[in-house]
């Protein structure tokens, strides 16, 4: 009996105090049961096996709740532990110019897939707007390999400080612009999608899991845009605001995928022509935004010699 109570006690320690393999794997096989859940629950499924995956599913959900709120300071304790064993993690997780750049070269692969992927419903739906937005990611993952390239081969060159910092800004400058002459290709998709196509009947898993994705992105971009305004580093600022002009197209091109799932024509026209000029209208303002606040920034850095005038 002593035996017993101390295994179980063993196992409740454990459970509280997680290690970074049993967080991962908890993570992942309460990630399954709740992605299994979802779709039994949508096809209706209600036998024995359905009943223990929606109780696993449940107590999945309760366990990853804990360890992201209670357990927080452990995981992330334990973590920076663990990245601090290699030079790579470890710059990961304390330099966030370099966090930046790595994030910006998976977004960059996410952008190339998201063009692929609408290149992929163009063809199949024969949908014009499904194409321009291929195009728009394509043009998105140019500008954020442009981006990359300059801040990889800036610091190679013979440059100063200065000179160095005035050329970050000047692409930022050339990104808000380039930003708002991508606007006009929203604006294609909308009033394509409103005049002339009719609503799809897209697989419903693919729109959810699209949606979980869409929505985590969006957050993201929304943190890291205002973290990003205290920074210093313009190179930094460009490819977190080109993330969070992306991440406002994603969630256009989420609310075409559910209306035209589910909604009316009418429905989906109103909905469509509402959020589009919502959505352009928000990139507008972020790349004016980048041109003002770098011009500004390039004035402080030569400003005009008023006081040799005056004299």
């Amino acid at each position: 009996m002593e035996k017993l109570k101390n295994f179980f006690k063993t196992v409740w320690t454990r459970i509280i105090n997680p290690s970074i393999v049993q967080i991962i794997s908890a993570v992942v096989a309460g990630t399954a049961f709740i992605a299994v859940a979802i779709v039994l629950s949508i096809n209706g499924v209600g036998d024995i096996g359905a009943c223990v995956c929606y109780v696993l599913a449940f107590i999945s959900l309760v366990y990853i709740v804990y360890i992201i709120f209670y357990g927080y300071p452990r995981v992330k304790q334990r973590t920076l532990e663990f990245a601090s064993r290699y030079q790579f993690t470890d710059n990961l997780v304390k330099n966030y110019g370099f966090r930046t750049m790595v994030i910006a070269c998976a977004s960059l692969a996410l952008n190339a897939l998201y063009a692929i992927y609408n290149g992929a419903i163009a063809l199949h739906y024969a949908s014009v707007s499904s194409a321009v937005f291929a195009a728009y990611y394509l043009l998105i993952a140019i500008l954020r390999g442009s981006v990359l390239t300059g801040a990889r081969t800036g610091g190679n060159e013979d440059l100063t400080q200065e000179e160095r910092r005035v050329r970050s800004i000047n692409l930022f400058v050339r990104c808000g612009i380039f930003l708002i002459v991508l606007t006009c290709l929203v604006l294609v998709a909308m009033v394509r999608s409103v005049l002339s196509e009719s609503a799809q009947n897209r697989s419903v898993y693919l729109v959810i899991a699209s949606a979980a994705y869409t929505f985590i992105r969006f957050a993201l971009a929304i943190h890291n845009i205002r973290k990003a305004g205290k920074s210093d580093d313009y190179g930094t600022k460009t490819l977190r605001y080109i993330g969070f002009a992306d991440a406002v197209v994603a969630l256009y091109v989420l609310q075409i995928s559910l209306t035209s799932s589910n909604g009316s024509d009418s429905f989906n026209r109103i909905m469509t022509t509402a959020f589009g000029n919502a959505v352009c209208a928000v990139i507008i303002i972020l790349g004016i935004f980048m041109i003002v606040k770098g011009r500004c920034a390039l004035k402080s850095l030569n400003p005009p010699p008023a006081a040799e005038n005056d004299q």
